[in-house]
């Protein structure tokens, strides 16, 4: 897989994460939901933990919206295969 990110959109208090995976058969927009519930009901982690092992909370920096992007890659143990057969919603914490 290349081209793994997380964008957002800004609500009033918390962010709705969006990550972003490209595979051999093209790219794919997983919706993650609100960024504290994704963290601690997905990861099982605290937002402060994931943000840490990132190396940074600014969403607005790509170097940022990767490492949260591979983290969550990772997190999840996710293949080519696996994200080819997701859909867009399977991901989401909601």
């Amino acid at each position: 897989m290349k081209n793994i990110h997380v964008t957002f959109e800004e609500g009033v208090f918390c962010h709705n994460w969006y990550l972003h995976i490209t595979t051999k058969k093209g790219t794919k927009t997983f919706w993650l939901g609100q960024d504290s519930k994704f963290c601690s009901r997905v990861l099982g982690m605290d937002t402060s933990y994931v943000v840490n092992e990132i190396g940074g909370r600014d969403l607005r920096e790509p170097k940022i919206q990767k490492a949260l992007g591979k983290f969550i890659v990772n997190e999840l143990k996710l293949t080519e295969e696996i994200v080819d057969n997701l859909q867009s919603w399977e991901l989401a914490c909601q």
